[in-house]
């Protein structure tokens, strides 16, 4: 003979489980899944970014916009826009790299993925210069001077040698003493190079401490771009 508890606890036993409430995701869980999600997208754009540019400010929350693949660089490709400059031992380059208004130079190079210096046979070697910022002019790109600080391919453009010596405070590649003026748009002011070192425009990350480019070359590298 069965009394009220038994039966109670049979019921319940075979009472289903109730539909209409799903299940609750943990909100830990939930979070980590919607920066998965951040990831893939901010990986999508940075891949775009070896074949494209967009503005420094379109990168918040990504650190680095990287070239992908070295097999195929031009002077469209070796920088793009968010690329951090950096020095031959991958060492991120900082706005106190050079100091203020000295006029004096190091060679940088873009950072490879994953970290690094892409150096490619020296063709993306980089002069990086800094005097006061009211020092540079036309056909200088002003916007593209930050701080005092402009870059310039270091690749001569008359045989290809390294710009890699100084005349006063022009730039001279020691080759074939070819000169170019850098508070002029690296203007060639004697030698037999038949046109400026190309300059790279470049800005400061959004914490203000880190140089990077805001776009590629202005125009070919080397011997035997442009005219």
């Amino acid at each position: 003979m069965s009394t009220n508890d038994d039966t109670t606890t049979a019921e319940a036993e075979q009472e289903p489980e109730p539909e209409g409430e799903p299940e609750q995701i943990p909100e830990r869980d939930t979070l980590v899944e919607t920066r998965r999600n951040a990831a893939k997208l901010f990986a999508g754009i940075a891949g775009s970014a070896a074949i494209g540019s967009f503005a420094v400010n379109g990168l918040v929350g990504v650190d680095s916009a990287a070239v992908k693949d070295t097999t195929t660089l031009t002077y469209e490709t070796m920088y793009v826009s968010g690329t951090h400059l950096v020095d031959q031992e991958g060492n991120r380059v900082g706005l106190d790299a050079i100091p203020a208004g000295s006029g004096e130079m190091m060679t940088v190079f873009p950072e490879a993925e994953g970290g690094g210096a892409l150096t490619a046979a020296g063709q993306t070697a980089t002069l990086l210069i800094r005097f006061e910022q009211d020092q540079y002019a036309e056909p200088t790109n002003l916007d593209g001077v930050v701080e005092g600080y402009a870059a310039y391919s270091k690749v001569c453009t008359h045989a290809g040698c390294q710009v890699s010596q100084r005349d006063g405070q022009d730039l001279l590649c020691p080759c074939h003493q070819s000169v170019f003026d850098p508070l002029n748009g690296c203007e060639v002011v004697g030698g037999p190079a038949p046109r400026p070192l190309p300059q790279l425009p470049i800005g400061v990350t959004e914490e203000g401490d880190l140089l990077m480019a805001t776009g590629h070359f202005e125009a070919p590298i080397g011997a035997g771009g442009g005219e």
